[in-house]
């Protein structure tokens, strides 16, 4: 593939990432007050959102078997046009059936959203990938800014139903926005024709990836939950702290682009050990400073570029160390333990915090982003023994 050619593909990619995400997830959430206020009930919605992203976590492997096998663009076409419909079937279906239409989203989210996008990347060119799947990152966290003010624009001209299909037309942009399946058999593709692996070595380096990976994403979506609650609690309504959270979006889009500046100076997993170390100051600064503004926006700040790093060196760390025959479905199953962590977050967190208050849960967090580090630290030292290790 020419570079030419790649970059557009990139872009199209990052502007598919962007629109879908849109679509498909953020619009849910940025939803939920106007579908309350027509007389849903905020539970049923809710739980509807919490079931669809099992269903994603569920089918992410599958999806990455998919890519393995060379359908991934044709998979990630066909699962935004499914989205596409469902979007469109949210708007006239009766208001009883309404959750299962949410519950199904979780299909064209599995088969659309980041990991099968990375791991066409990822098969396609390899480590090099990680300047592609940063910059796809970059366009794609704007979402956020996308989303909730135009859906808070539209929603004062038409009904929610309208709003959902103003964005079933941005999710028709999203798809044709999917670069052609060449892009996903490139004229270059990676060596998958690698050593044969033990399988329990495999199974071990996914385990060593997944853990850390599932326990920052469990730590920040327990944060992303939680903290506007406690803050709220501490400092009273009407506060600063209704609009502090809101920095962890720009902050992860900082954090990718310092990464893209850094890419190519270390490798992933020592790259991500860094990360985890200091994923420790989060938490720290918050329990020496839970109620001034300065010190929370500090600490929202080093979250969010974290966290937008983070989503990068996940699967360049799984590619660095998987059988790149079966990527897709490798950094699938590292997904899918991801987004299992993240869903048990906020009940969790509300558990801790409800009993120990909210320097209890910020210490928790602290422990779990220190269980993290150390599983990090330790999967460090037996992945690079795996890199060395030959089959007998």
């Amino acid at each position: 593939m020419s570079r030419v050619k790649s970059i557009d593909a990139v872009t199209r990619h990052g502007s598919a990432q962007l629109l879908l995400w849109s679509a498909f997830y953020y619009l849910l959430p940025a939803l939920l007050p106007h579908m309350s206020d027509d007389g849903l009930l905020l539970n049923d919605l809710t739980g509807a959102i919490t079931i669809a992203a099992l269903v994603w976590a569920a089918l992410i492997p599958v999806a990455g078997r998919l890519v393995d096998r060379g359908h991934g663009i044709a998979m990630m076409r066909i699962g935004g046009v499914i989205g596409v419909g469902l979007l469109v079937l949210m708007t006239f279906v009766p208001y009883a059936a309404l959750p299962l239409v949410i519950v199904a989203l979780g299909v064209p989210m599995a088969a659309t959203l980041y990991d099968p996008c990375f791991a066409i990347l990822l098969r396609t060119t390899g480590l090099d990938a990680r300047r592609a799947i940063t910059t796809v990152t970059l366009i794609a966290g704007l979402a956020t800014l996308l989303t909730f003010p135009l859906v808070m624009l539209v929603a004062t001209i038409w009904p929610w139903q309208g709003v959902v299909l103003v964005f079933a037309v941005i999710a028709s942009l999203g798809v044709a926005s999917i670069p052609d399946g060449g892009s996903d058999t490139a004229s270059n593709p990676v060596d998958v024709s690698s050593p044969v692996r033990s399988p329990l070595r495999t199974r071990m380096n996914l385990v060593l990836i997944s853990v850390p990976f599932g326990l920052a994403m469990f730590s920040h979506a327990a944060l992303l939950f939680l903290l506007p609650l406690a803050l709220l609690k501490i400092n009273g309504a009407n506060s600063w702290a209704l609009y502090l959270p809101a920095i962890l979006g720009p902050a992860q889009i900082a954090g990718r682009a310092l990464w893209r500046r850094m890419a190519l100076r270390g490798k992933p997993k020592g790259a991500a050990s860094v990360m985890f170390a200091l994923f420790l100051l989060p938490p720290m600064i918050l329990l020496v400073s839970p109620s001034h503004w300065a010190g929370v926006l500090l600490a929202l700040l080093i979250q969010g570029g974290l966290y937008g790093i983070h989503t990068v060196l996940r699967p360049l760390v799984a590619a660095s160390v998987l059988p790149m025959s079966s990527l897709g479905q490798t950094l699938g199953s590292v997904a899918t333990i991801g987004l299992l962590m993240m869903a048990a977050a906020p009940a969790l967190g509300g558990v801790v915090m409800q009993n120990l208050g909210f320097q209890g849960l910020i210490a928790s967090l602290l422990a779990v982003n220190l269980a993290a580090l150390g599983v990090a630290v330790f999967g460090k030292f037996e992945l690079q023994g795996r890199a060395r290790w030959t089959p007998s």
